[in-house]
């Protein structure tokens, strides 16, 4: 990797290389050493920017958070239909593809969970927060008679992130009877039942 000049960029250098790392071999194989050979450098450097891994950790897990959040809530902004906002999440939820390192590591913290409770807190707090995104899009549709719901908004917007997180699951495993194009049919599928809109 190239030389860098700051420390921002170093960290996130860092961050991407155990984003990598978590990829390919899960948490528990996380070691400095590892870090610092998919990143180019010394583990005493890695030691310096993060003495403690678990605060890396707390980086990648910070790095889907604002991926599955803070841009998707970013987005929607920018959108003024109901149904838009709706074919923005449910397009920006979903990974990129078997190659999208940064969805494959959140799963890695899902399947961690039960190992790990703080793991499990923290895939708690970020399916709370992408529920609320579609309960938000759900509640504003229903109000301009853009949607008439089947279920209650919760309900529906919990289907949507658990939907959205079993299909990546598939994708992520390299599942070959679905990719990120038939599952976003499938959601949109789902919104129509659910909706009554047709995205």
């Amino acid at each position: 990797m190239a030389r860098v000049r700051n420390q921002d960029a170093r960290r996130g250098q860092l961050v991407a290389a155990a984003i990598q790392v978590i990829a390919d071999r899960g948490l528990g194989a996380v070691r400095a050493k590892d870090i610092a050979e998919v990143a180019g450098i010394s583990p005493r450097l890695v030691a310096y920017y993060y003495p403690e891994i678990d605060d890396l950790i707390d980086e990648v897990y910070r790095s889907a958070v604002d991926r599955y959040y803070w841009q998707r809530l970013e987005a929607i902004t920018k959108l003024d239909s109901p149904r838009d906002r709706l074919a923005n999440l449910i397009d920006s939820g979903l990974p990129a593809g078997e190659g999208d390192m940064l969805s494959r590591a959140l799963y890695e913290f899902s399947v961690n969970a039960g190992r790990e409770p703080s793991h499990g807190t923290l895939m708690t707090l970020l399916f709370e927060r992408e529920v609320s995104l579609y309960a938000a899009v759900l509640e504003a549709g229903q109000a301009s008679g853009d949607f008439t719901l089947t279920e209650s908004v919760l309900a529906v917007a919990q289907n949507f992130v658990a939907l959205e997180d079993a299909f990546g699951m598939y994708i992520n495993g390299g599942n070959s009877s679905l990719d990120t194009g038939a599952a976003a049919a499938l959601l949109r599928s789902y919104a129509r039942s659910a909706t009554g809109a047709d995205l």
